[in-house]
């Protein structure tokens, strides 16, 4: 009997892969509903259907666990803005309608406590020097990854910048986290379609570029 063509064996390593992904789901809701003090890594394996001792064959402790979980976040939202720009080729301002979408469909699918639990690491890792550094580390790796997004856009689309991309990378992620703090406060406000395409706006024609004269 052959095996279709698009199942991959299911080999040691591919189940390593498969309970580490289903350990991290069951931790972002956990962690999305009780915060990272509140969140004990016995409440992530009763989650996740595991004994406690599969969390600690795969992440050392829960600060371990909440780093690797922000990391694996941050790799879906780069990938989910590579799939809104490769799914058009029409030019970054035509497609703001589509990171509008975007930027709504993270917001249900992450929450927006997601928002308030990075403050509050954010907070506990300013008073242990080993976790914010950790911290720092994996938002350079996720600002390097939004200035590879925005060097590919700017050589496609012939835009000549107004920054560099590192800087216009932090520029992008530190206004998308304002965004998403301002949506937790007062969302009617701060998710509004209007409000949200300006934002996109600001995005694609300040910090992108603008074509060649």
């Amino acid at each position: 009997m052959t095996r279709p063509a698009d199942l991959e064996p299911l080999t040691p390593e591919r189940r390593r892969q498969m309970t580490r992904e289903h350990l991290l789901r069951a931790a972002a809701q956990v962690f999305a509903e009780q915060g990272f003090h509140g969140t004990s890594l016995d409440e992530v394996a009763a989650a996740a259907g595991f004994s406690k001792g599969a969390v600690y064959s795969n992440f050392r402790n829960k600060e371990d666990l909440f780093l690797a979980l922000l990391g694996w976040i941050y790799a879906q939202l780069i990938d989910a803005v590579k799939e809104t720009i490769e799914s058009s080729e029409a030019p970054s301002g035509s497609r703001l309608t589509d990171f509008v979408d975007l930027l709504r469909r993270q917001d249900f699918e992450a929450g927006a406590a997601w928002s308030v639990l990075y403050e509050e690491f954010h907070l506990y890792a300013l008073r242990n020097p080993a976790a914010r550094e950790k911290l720092a580390e994996l938002d350079r790796q996720d600002i390097d990854a939004v200035a590879t997004v925005i060097e590919h856009e700017r050589d496609s689309q012939g835009l000549e910048p107004l920054q560099s991309a590192t800087n216009s990378a932090r520029i992008v992620v530190a206004l998308m986290r304002g965004v998403a703090m301002m949506r937790t406060l007062e969302p009617e406000v701060a998710g509004d379609d209007a409000f949200l395409q300006a934002v996109m706006e600001f995005v694609a024609r300040g910090l992108l570029g603008a074509p060649p004269s």
